[in-house]
């Protein structure tokens, strides 16, 4: 049981790695008494078990304000950039899982590039922005949902890279915010580094689609789905709402080189 659980801590191994993994996880399939204690040894650490899947192993979920439940403060240091961390979570996992259907497929392997999240959000913020205008509120902020608005607000004043030869600056801008939480999921099992194209390319684990499907659930879909956000069949986000052609997607030479929340991760 013990042993289950401390591979559960290694989100970088899989059962296909490791027999004894493999013969623990078979275990769990066929032996209810067995998963019932792991359940209850998972408790015990303040843990719930998500899931027992023989492609991501033992998925473990902390229960909030332990120890073992991982914040934006612990990958994002700065106070001030933590909110954009926040919305590059979630965009991570629109653009990875966009369609319903993709989080229930156990053959889907999501793709995203930093290119492409920062322009996922940077449209579903410029959406809200016109639907602000629209309402005639001075401080851009509609009633029905200020935190959602002020929130995407703050990303446009963000620049999307680095303006100037300043590192400071360029580790303060979108692209850098969103690569430290790609490479924060990557370290944890969640994401696969698959190129340096459009900034980073990396594909998703069976682990991270299972933490998506069991935790955050449609919402964010959902609501890019509102704005007008969608998703082409090359993958990059496109916009049908209005005035889609001046917030089309820019394009953009891929770069030839560059330099989220589970127990254990």
């Amino acid at each position: 049981m013990n042993r289950l659980i401390a591979f559960g801590f290694q989100p970088g191994l899989t059962p296909r790695r490791n027999a004894e993994y493999a013969t623990l996880v078979g275990r769990c399939r066929t032996d209810p008494a067995f998963t019932e204690l792991l359940h209850a040894a998972a408790r015990g650490f303040d843990l719930t078990v998500i899931a027992v899947d023989t492609r991501a192993g033992l998925v473990l979920g902390p229960e909030p304000d332990t120890k073992f439940a991982v914040k934006v403060s612990e990958h994002i240091g700065k106070r001030i950039d933590r909110p954009l961390a926040a919305l590059a979570h979630l965009a991570i996992a629109a653009l990875a899982f966009y369609r319903p259907e993709d989080l229930d497929d156990d053959l889907h392997i999501g793709r995203i590039t930093i290119r492409h999240v920062d322009e996922m959000v940077e449209q579903a913020a410029k959406q809200l922005e016109r639907r602000a205008a629209e309402l005639g509120l001075d401080d851009g902020v509609p009633v029905d949902d200020p935190d959602l608005v002020q929130l995407w607000s703050y990303y446009l004043q963000r620049n999307p890279v680095g303006s100037t030869g300043d590192d400071r600056a360029h580790q303060t801008s979108r692209r850098a915010i969103i690569k430290r939480v790609a490479e924060y999921l990557a370290d944890n099992g969640m994401l696969r580094r698959a190129g340096a194209e459009n900034g980073g390319t990396y594909q998703t684990t069976a682990r991270y689609q299972i933490q998506v499907r069991e935790l955050a659930g449609q919402r964010m879909l959902g609501q890019l789905a509102e704005l007008g956000v969608t998703v082409g069949p090359d993958g990059k986000p496109a916009f049908s709402g209005p005035d889609s052609d001046e917030s089309s997607t820019t394009t953009e030479a891929p770069a030839s080189s560059e330099p989220p929340t589970e127990a254990g991760a």
